[in-house]
């Protein structure tokens, strides 16, 4: 189960770009054509709270997933 776990944490960043690329290809509103958009218009105020979105996302994956390697094996623990 450890290893499932860890996998999940890799791809949660992939899925914030997976819907960078989609939401720009198929011209769908959302943040993702916002970021792409901003990006083209250099206004890096949105990029760069763009970039801040996703590490805060990334680094609370790891957060949850060292929190849900305590649920699955009982060998780790907090201390």
């Amino acid at each position: 189960m450890i290893p499932i776990l860890t996998g999940v944490v890799v791809v949660i960043p992939m899925l914030f770009l997976g819907s960078l690329l989609t939401e720009s290809f198929f011209g769908i509103p959302g943040l993702g054509s916002y970021t792409i958009d901003a990006i083209q218009a250099q206004d890096f105020a949105v990029v760069r709270a763009m970039v801040f979105i996703g590490s805060v996302l990334y680094i609370v994956g790891l957060i949850l997933t060292d929190i849900s390697y305590t649920l699955v094996d009982p060998r780790i623990r907090f201390e």
